[in-house]
């Protein structure tokens, strides 16, 4: 079972199924999880040229620390947006290897983040993103 502050290995479905976040997996941590639902957060290797340009306006940067994160380089943690999807259940063996979630204090920093001046909520379709994950399925109702 998935629940806040895991951090999971997908693939997903945005802007579509060819584009850079579907061809490759990366670290989402749970931000919300309901009974028919889930939201995330990306987590990706910080690149030098996110230092120079404005790609995101919120977001936050973590070293990697197994105290505070599963994380093996440093990353920036995407506040901007939001990615939802319901209707889906995650196999456990989706979460993060080397520690499975992150602590309480990177997840409320995540939180502020968010929640500082509003974040774009994404919805993504179920059935593509069961296509581009085997160990996501669909819940039954």
């Amino acid at each position: 079972m998935i629940e806040p502050r895991d951090v999971i290995t997908m693939k997903i479905p945005y802007p579509s199924v060819s584009d850079r976040l579907a061809v490759s997996a990366h670290m989402y941590i749970c931000v919300d999880a309901l009974d028919v639902s889930h939201s995330f957060v990306k987590c990706q290797s910080l690149k030098p040229y996110m230092l120079v340009q404005e790609t995101m306006k919120y977001y936050c940067d973590e070293e990697p620390d197994l105290r505070r994160n599963p994380f093996q380089k440093m990353t920036r943690i995407d506040c901007d947006k939001l990615f939802t999807v319901a209707g889906v259940s995650y196999d456990d063996r989706m979460k993060a290897k080397r520690r499975t979630n992150v602590s309480n204090e990177l997840f409320e920093g995540v939180m502020r983040e968010l929640n500082s001046d509003g974040y774009e909520t994404i919805g993504l379709n179920a059935v593509e993103l069961i296509r581009l994950n085997p160990m996501i399925s669909s819940k039954a109702e």
